[in-house]
C-alpha cells in the first residue's frame, strides 16, 4: 500500500521515456512554478518495459554484467522520497534498444 500522508499534494506530472539515462524535469523539483516549494517525493510507475535507476546522481547503465542501479519492472511503483533524491533520480531502460516509459507524478 503506498501513504503519501506526509509528502505533500500532487501538483506536478510528467511522463518520461528512457531512451538514455534521464531524470526528472528540473523545473519541477526546482522550486517550480508549479508550487514555488522544493519537490518533497515522487511516484513513479513503470509503464512498458524494465527500468534501472538510481537516487544519488550515478548514471544508471544497460551494460550486461556491470549494469548500474536498481531494477524496477514494468507494472511497479516506486516512491522517491526527498528534495535531493527527486533531484539526484536518473532512470534508462534495462535492456539496451528497448526504451521505457515512466509515469510520474510529483508531491510538493
Amino acid at each position: 500500500m503506498l501513504s503519501f500522508q506526509h509528502d505533500g499534494e500532487a501538483r506536478g506530472y510528467e511522463s518520461i521515456t528512457t531512451a538514455a539515462s534521464i531524470g526528472f524535469t528540473s523545473s519541477y523539483y526546482n522550486y517550480s512554478s508549479v508550487s514555488n516549494m522544493p519537490m518533497k517525493a515522487a511516484l513513479i510507475t513503470v509503464e512498458t518495459a524494465d527500468i534501472r535507476m538510481t537516487l544519488d546522481g550515478t548514471t544508471p547503465t544497460v551494460t550486461a554484467g556491470t549494469a548500474a542501479g536498481h531494477l524496477i519492472t514494468s507494472g511497479q511503483n516506486y516512491v522517491v522520497r526527498g528534495y535531493e533524491n527527486c533531484k539526484n533520480f536518473r532512470c534508462i531502460n534495462a535492456v539496451a534498444a528497448s526504451s521505457a516509459v515512466v509515469k510520474c507524478t510529483y508531491f510538493y
